[in-house]
């Protein structure tokens, strides 16, 4: 084998070095795979086109459920899309889970995913008694056994519906009493939702915190959603107090009911990248 000059050697040591600083200094910024599925209907375009623009703002991860279509997922990897988390709702108000949470499991060995966001479903309208809460609970928490078992993180999320099993800072509480091995992914603007301030809550959760979910909200008194960092959530003091407590994870733009996915989607980007520049 030819040897290299020392000079040529050096060269290729400084190529490499700074490539790999570039990729490091990549920020994770991640999308829900439905929110491209949004952009591609209401700009009347093919879903791989609408990730193709997603990836050129800088998005490098995706957030995927595990019913996701296969073709989507496909395209999503062609373009070199992370897996930043995957999502599975298992409604844990019934008993009949298994076949769920089997192919929740299944989903992350095959797609390499490390990390789950388990979503426990609504209980009914007429709610549930303690003892069906206690067991619902329980169930949860058997699967997150499982989960953790195979090497996965499973995480819940403050849901913004009161019919949810984590509705709440004190139902979140109440889940990681039953189950040590759950964490939480972090909606900023899902607190709000249920009256309660994000910052205390970022402090009381922040050694739970595995993934984040960036929302932002209109006002303290509309719920609607808008581009991350032009509402009332304190979104960059967030992510400042995340960084500074050594987060490493990924952040997760979140917009659900926006008919400007498209250009909210850049504008979120450049909000969140900008902060985490800062």
């Amino acid at each position: 084998m030819k040897r290299l000059s020392f000079s040529a050697a050096v060269l290729l040591c400084l190529v490499a070095a700074s490539c790999s600083q570039r990729t490091e200094s990549q920020p994770k910024i991640s999308i829900f795979c439905d929110h491209i599925e949004t952009i591609a209907r209401q700009e009347k375009i093919s879903f791989a086109e609408a990730a193709t623009r997603v990836k050129e703002f800088g998005y490098t991860g995706a957030d995927i459920r595990v019913t996701q279509k296969p073709e989507e997922i496909k395209t999503l990897d062609s373009l070199g899309f992370a897996h930043a988390c995957a999502i599975s709702e298992i409604n844990y108000s019934r008993e009949d889970t298994k076949e769920m949470e089997d192919r929740t499991l299944a989903f992350m060995e095959e797609r390499g995913f490390d990390q789950l966001l388990l979503i426990p479903g609504l209980m009914p309208e007429g709610g549930l008694t303690k003892d069906e809460r206690d067991s619902a609970r329980q169930r949860m928490a058997s699967f997150a056994k499982r989960v953790t078992d195979r090497g996965y993180k499973v995480l819940v999320e403050d849901f913004d519906n009161t019919r949810s099993l984590c509705y709440n800072a004190e139902l979140i509480d109440t889940l990681f009493t039953v189950s040590k091995e759950l964490g939480l992914v972090f909606d900023t603007g899902n607190f709000q939702f249920a009256g309660q301030d994000a910052m205390e809550q970022y402090e009381h959760f922040r050694p739970k915190i595995g993934h984040v979910h960036l929302k932002d909200r209109t006002s303290p008194t509309d719920m609607r959603c808008v581009a991350v960092g032009t509402g009332c959530i304190p979104i960059v003091e967030i992510i400042h107090k995340l960084q500074d407590s050594g987060y490493e994870g990924w952040y997760t733009y979140e917009e659900y009911g926006t008919r400007t996915m498209l250009k909210d989607c850049e504008a979120s980007y450049l909000n969140i990248s900008a902060a985490l520049a800062e």
